[in-house]
């Protein structure tokens, strides 16, 4: 089930309506029948999955404790370590193995060896990796002593479970989910009109404004050989708008029906693409990734305590390791290393000390620039992400240099990659907002929901209503109507 389909209008208002209506102490079981509904909607066997990940992290988080009350520290170590390759097993064998004998018969052939391994063909668990990050992290947490093992197994199975944040995060950490598990809030009129205005902001950067841009883009990516390099340049620009509509939209979406359900998530995305350095994007997209990739890998390798050489060894390490996390091919492994290499260029040789404090000091050209800089060396490596391989990539680098159709600027042929005046004006007009609204939250250091209630009712009901009729008229469902998949949930 996914945020914009035709089903989760009917679920999340069945689910809303009844949390209320129950007891306090019966609605932990029905938002954890909620969620586990929602997990096994298209597939049952997701249920048994996540069932077995729970009951593997929670056992342990009481082995790890009650070895560390008998001062056995080495077999709390043990545990941990136990457990925690068991979740990275479970995730190799569901997103990685493929991607592992696919190089193995590649090594066979070049050693002209007959052999080749037969690939798997089974269940491709939805957001698996966000569930086993989350279990990783409590049981860390527990060794660490951050936080108790948590007795209660109905808290704990809807804190991993939970339906809002279940396939693509935000990646929640264990206390503040359990917090509010424990203490539920009472129905807040203020928490449902908060939520909702997320849910439709998110619907309408989904569904207006990444799923029309992948409507144009898509056929330049699929047969680039067909098209100039201006128009190569065009789509992979607007791709990082897609995804940031796309994944952006969807934790909207997810953090408004949480709050809407009285539960706080982290915000995921922060203006991004108004950073003024690679590192100052990754402190602004994706946020609870890359808080838990700092805690539960940066800072365990040593961060940067251990001189500079080793901090950059650390970075690239961390980066390298994200974006083999993002997707089982090389061409994500090449996107997770331009990143890293982006930073460590920015700390061996940044320009100023200002990069990314935005004193007054500095003037306008040169945030300016220092913004579509860091935009076009992103963008560079998105390129590596929205192509299906390492072979398309570099396929569509070499076609857009050497058939760039320089003259198509002038004619303004490159435009001619939208299928029609409409939609050129239905993504501009999305796009515009959704930079104004950046740009606002940006310069005001604000949230949308802080942004939005400032203002009168009247502006929030006209504001709502126009991006209900886009939503309506203009946002792309996709061939008869049937539901485009979130980005992410491919991790």
């Amino acid at each position: 089930m996914v945020f914009h389909s035709f089903s989760y209008l009917l679920f999340f208002p069945i689910v809303f309506a009844v949390y209320y209506l129950l007891p306090t102490k019966a609605r932990i079981v029905w938002l954890l029948a909620a969620s586990y509904f929602f997990y096994g909607y298209a597939d049952i066997r997701y249920v048994i999955l996540l069932l077995a990940i729970t009951l593997l992290a929670y056992g342990s988080g009481l082995a790890i404790e009650r070895a560390a009350l008998l001062q056995k520290a080495a077999l709390a170590k043990g545990i941990l370590v136990i457990t925690i390759l068991g979740n990275l097993g479970i995730l190799g064998y569901f997103k990685y193995v493929n991607f592992l004998l696919d190089n193995l018969n590649k090594i066979m052939t070049l050693m002209s060896f007959n052999k080749q391994f037969a690939q798997r063909n089974g269940l491709l668990a939805l957001g698996i990796s966000f569930i086993l990050f989350q279990s990783i992290s409590y049981s860390v947490d527990v060794y660490r002593k951050d936080l108790p093992a948590e007795k209660n197994i109905l808290h704990f199975a809807l804190y991993l479970a939970f339906f809002p944040k279940l396939i693509s995060g935000p990646l929640e950490r264990t206390d503040a989910v359990l917090k509010q598990i424990r203490e539920p809030k009472n129905f807040s009129l203020t928490a449902l009109k908060e939520g909702l205005s997320l849910l439709l902001l998110g619907l309408f950067y989904k569904l207006v404004l990444s799923d029309n841009i992948a409507s144009v883009i898509n056929p330049v990516l699929e047969a680039y050989a067909d098209y100039s390099g201006l128009e190569i340049a065009l789509a992979v620009i607007l791709f990082a708008f897609q995804i940031y509509g796309d994944f952006g939209g969807y934790s909207l979406m997810a953090i408004g029906s949480a709050k809407a359900l009285g539960f706080e998530l982290h915000t995921n995305f922060d203006a991004p693409y108004h950073a003024e350095s690679v590192a100052e994007f990754w402190r602004r997209w994706h946020i609870t990734l890359n808080d838990w990739l700092r805690d539960y890998l940066y800072i365990p390798l040593g961060g940067n305590r251990k001189g500079t050489a080793r901090k950059y060894l650390n970075t690239m390490i961390v980066f390298l390791l994200s974006g083999l996390w993002h997707g089982a091919d090389w061409s994500f492994v090449i996107w997770g290393g331009l990143n890293g290499l982006y930073i460590v260029a920015e700390g061996l040789f940044a320009a100023s000390r200002s990069v990314g404090k935005r004193p007054d000091t500095v003037p306008f050209s040169t945030h300016l620039r220092r913004k579509i800089t860091t935009f076009l060396l992103v963008d560079f490596a998105w390129l590596f992400f929205c192509m299906p391989d390492v072979q398309s990539a570099f396929g569509m680098i070499f076609h857009a240099i050497t058939s760039p159709g320089i003259r198509e600027l002038f004619t303004l042929r490159f435009l001619e990659i939208f299928p029609n005046t409409t939609t050129l004006i239905v993504i501009l007009a999305a796009l515009l907002l959704l930079l104004f609204i950046d740009t606002v939250i940006y310069r005001q250091r604000t949230t949308f929901q802080s942004l939005f209630f400032r203002q009168s009712s009247a502006f929030r009901w006209i504001f709502s209503i126009i991006l209900l009729l886009m939503i309506i008229f203009f946002g792309a469902y996709g061939e008869a109507y049937e539901q485009t998949q979130f980005i992410y949930f491919q991790f």
